[in-house]
């Protein structure tokens, strides 16, 4: 059972919780840290969690992997890549059992180093996933700001086209050849043409 997520693995100290591994002994002349890939990471925490047992190949393939499927040569080459990172040219941190499977080799980190460790760790870069929501989020929202405006724009135009034929009726001047008959009827002359309007019934009747 882990005392801490901190431990020890050769000349490198490495969080459970993070992809990093940062030099036990730090000098001014110490690189970044190393990163571990995610299969990396899950490899040597299926490892960690099977202390001090080794865990067959099996069981780590079905571990990192899950129902993925992969070559022979996929767990070998794992292992391989992980023991550059950690320096372990004489296979002492990662362990092999021949005919049974692999164990890690490492310390739990003391308290003391296992605080620095954790004040130390380099800031983690923001989730692709959380990028990704606040892009489509921004973009949902431009969408409705542009329909409104669009809305906005066509109800306008809209408005100016009818202001402007209220006033040229409002303005226009009335039609001259108007007059009325002894009855009340209008009547309206038309190239010549004297038409009678029913107001009645908005007929204009021409003879």
């Amino acid at each position: 059972m882990c005392i801490n997520n901190i431990l020890v693995l050769g000349n490198f100290t490495w969080d459970r919780t993070t992809h990093y591994l940062k030099p036990l002994v730090p000098n001014d002349h110490s690189e970044d840290p190393k990163t571990l890939t995610n299969k990396q990471r899950a490899l040597l925490s299926c490892l960690v969690d099977a202390h001090p047992n080794t865990i067959c190949n099996t069981e780590i393939i079905k571990k990192v992997w899950g129902n993925e499927h992969i070559s022979q040569e996929s767990l070998p080459q794992l292992i391989n890549r992980t023991r550059r990172v950690l320096e372990d040219s004489q296979k002492n941190i990662l362990v092999n059992k021949p005919g049974i499977g692999y164990s890690l080799n490492f310390e739990f980190a003391p308290k003391t180093l296992a605080d620095n460790n954790v004040e130390s760790l380099p800031p983690q870069p923001p989730r692709q996933g959380v990028k990704k929501s606040h892009s489509n989020r921004w973009r949902a929202v431009a969408l409705v700001l542009t329909i409104v405006t669009v809305f906005n724009v066509w109800h306008t135009a809209q408005a100016l086209y009818y202001k402007m034929d209220f006033e040229r009726v409002l303005h226009a001047s009335p039609y001259s050849e108007i007059k009325k008959d002894e009855n009340g009827n209008v009547i309206v002359t038309i190239d010549n043409h004297e038409c009678i309007y029913h107001k009645d019934q908005l007929l204009l009747q021409c003879p």
